[in-house]
């Protein structure tokens, strides 16, 4: 259960008590926001299609999307890049009087994309759990509000029986939502459900920042372990192609400068020296390395 949030077994097993009780919490938690995410959606689908055989399957279609993005928001959050940022050398800071927009500048500037979109997607998962949820545990309400609308419907047109025929069989779910939102206890009820399903991701980010914790570390250096592997299996497979197209060539590709930093190069990460295309541009781009 514990890897659906994409936990390597093998390292979990490795980290404290404590931490292994954290990320159980969080699972539980996500866990929790799924079974809310699939009452929510079928709930929703017999409130447009008043049948629970349609309702079942608009239940695991909706909530099958839900549970995609929202297990792809915690993921995210359970890793690390690989490359290590630039190491800041301390240096005492000398007091600077900024005015307010150079420190909201500063502020916004620490502020990323990919976290944006996170809250954003997760916000859009809320209402759509929060609001059908609310109205299913103000059932009774929510049915006397659409039965008094399909009376005051059916009462405007008595005289037309294709009408009446077509209100009777009409469900009216935006409508209930537009009118519970009046009430005080249905806004607590949403204020609740929003809260339960951003606990996972508050959870999950906890850990993710929380510097005790080793499971991050641990396996973005097993991924760094990999990563070297294939390093060292690729560079012999090109001094093997090498040796065997240019066998004049004496270089030994390990030993060049241009792979000094691996296996996260980023020296020549983004410069262009060779041509690509054909054997002579790569014996050229070969030669030209010193």
């Amino acid at each position: 259960m514990i890897n659906v949030l994409g936990l390597d077994i093998r390292i979990f097993d490795q980290v404290s008590v404590l931490e292994k009780a954290a990320y159980k919490t969080a699972t539980t938690a996500f866990f929790i926001v799924v079974g809310m995410s699939l009452l929510a959606s079928g709930y929703m689908g017999m409130m447009l299609f008043g049948s629970w055989l349609a309702a079942v399957p608009f239940a695991l279609f909706f909530g099958f999307i839900q549970f995609s993005i929202f297990r792809i928001a915690l993921i995210t959050l359970l890793s690390k890049p690989l490359a290590e940022g630039k190491v800041e050398i301390d240096t005492p800071e000398i007091p600077v009087k900024q005015g307010i927009w150079n420190r909201l500048k500063t502020k916004s500037s620490k502020l990323r994309l990919a976290s944006f979109l996170r809250l954003l997607f997760v916000g859009l998962i809320a209402l759509t759990i929060s609001f059908p949820l609310s109205s299913l545990l103000m059932l009774p309400k929510a049915m006397e509000i659409e039965a008094d609308h399909r009376i005051e419907l059916n009462q405007s047109n008595q005289n037309n029986k294709a009408a009446m025929n077509e209100i009777q069989h009409t469900h009216f779910p935006f409508l209930v939502f537009q009118e519970l939102v009046s009430e005080s206890s249905f806004k607590f009820l949403l204020i609740l459900a929003v809260c339960f399903v951003y606990a996972p991701l508050v959870l999950v980010a906890k850990l993710r920042y929380n510097y005790k914790f080793e499971y991050l570390e641990k396996a973005r250096q097993e991924m760094l372990k990999l990563v070297a592997i294939d390093y060292d299996e690729t560079i012999e497979q090109c001094q093997y192609a090498l040796n065997k197209d240019f066998p004049s060539n004496k270089k030994v590709l390990k030993d060049l400068s241009v792979y000094a930093d691996a296996p996260i190069n980023s020296i020549y990460k983004n410069e262009t020296k060779h041509t690509i295309g054909n054997k002579v541009a790569f014996n050229q781009f070969i030669q030209s390395i010193e």
